[in-house]
């Protein structure tokens, strides 16, 4: 199958769950995780909130950060053993009072946009091996053994939770090499792992699949999936007037539409865009700079672009005028930038 290029992360948004969680871990052993969030223009630790969304491209930043700074041995499997239900909000309490495993893995998938996963996510009903496979829509680079640890031990805590036993999971199936030492591995997931596998994933005894979790409850599951479709409609259909401004400034990102361009595409008048949107105190201006720092972030770490190209796609006259933009949205040159990106790429994989 082939990725994505990792500047395509640059439309998504989803859950800050993942950042809220490795920050506050990193806060609990002694590191300080506000630098690598501000780094990449995330607010500091104190006043990120799970419930908030973050930009997919920021996270994977802040993930390579952190990989190439500190030294913390399986630190993806450390992080996904925090996954528990309760991390997960009306998700998670939608999954734990489901009647049976197999609904919790139906209602989990169906409404797999409220969580943070940067895999593709799809259950195989076989009957003599069910398993849950996570395919790489995203070439995740340095990132990827973290993200693949983290969320295959967040599915191996949320078994747990549903139905207090470690028996459920029979194979564990990793797409990389297996370490020195795969004792940790054992030790998360109670069962055999295979190394070198072609895609990640987890395979269900059979048996399990009609197990009833231990906190099923009829009238709670229905509550919490039709909160979860509230939520998910929420996120599709905008949002806000600024959500949609800024989905359409990065539905074109190699030509920027003005604002007449967007109140034409959104049926309203320039005066009535800008009345909604200061509204919600924002502005075109201002969600335009948003976008713009977005998109240089992605194409100074993912691609191989000139400054002069990048300015062009960016709506700017010339590089220089983008590189004074860009020194004001981040403190430093975009040439400084992607070397550091680099570098940090390049330390974070040797580890």
């Amino acid at each position: 199958m082939s990725q994505l290029p990792l500047s395509d992360l640059a439309h998504m948004e989803h859950p800050a769950i993942g950042v809220v969680t490795l920050s506050r871990l990193l806060g609990e052993l002694g590191h300080d995780p506000d630098p690598w969030l501000q780094a990449e223009g995330l607010p500091p630790s104190k006043s990120l909130l799970a419930t908030a969304t973050v930009e997919g491209a920021r996270e994977l930043g802040f993930v390579l950060r952190v990989l190439a700074s500190v030294a913390i041995p399986h630190l993806g499997l450390i992080v996904g053993q925090r996954h528990h239900f309760s991390v997960f909000g009306m998700w998670g309490l939608a999954l734990v009072s489901s009647s049976t495993l197999r609904d919790a893995i139906r209602v989990g998938l169906r409404y797999i946009d409220l969580v943070h996963t940067f895999l593709d996510w799809r259950f195989i009903d076989e009957p003599e091996r069910p398993r849950l496979v996570a395919d790489e829509p995203y070439d995740l680079g340095a990132a990827r053994r973290f993200v693949v640890e983290r969320d295959l031990a967040g599915c191996n805590s949320l078994l747990i939770d549903l139905l207090g036993h470690r028996e459920a999971l029979e194979r564990v199936s990793l797409p990389f090499a297996a370490p020195e030492d795969a004792t940790p591995y054992q030790a998360v997931f109670g069962c055999e792992v295979q190394f070198d596998a072609d895609r990640a994933a987890l395979e269900i005894a059979p048996s399990a699949l009609e197990s009833k979790p231990v906190q099923a409850n009829s009238m709670a599951a229905r509550l919490a999936e039709e909160q979860c479709r509230r939520l998910v409609s929420q996120m599709t259909t905008n949002g806000g007037v600024t959500a949609a401004l800024r989905r359409q400034l990065l539905a074109t990102p190699g030509r920027l539409p003005s604002l007449p361009e967007v109140a034409e595409h959104l049926h309203v008048s320039e005066r009535g865009l800008r009345r909604k949107l200061a509204a919600e105190r924002s502005s075109y201006r201002v969600v335009l700079a948003q976008v713009r720092e977005t998109l240089a972030r992605a194409y100074l770490r993912d691609t191989g672009l000139h400054l002069d190209e990048i300015a062009e796609r960016l709506g700017y006259s010339d590089a220089a005028n983008f590189s004074h933009a860009f020194r004001r949205w981040t403190g430093t040159a975009p040439g400084r930038f992607r070397e550091e990106t680099r570098t940090l790429s390049g330390r974070a994989r040797g580890r």
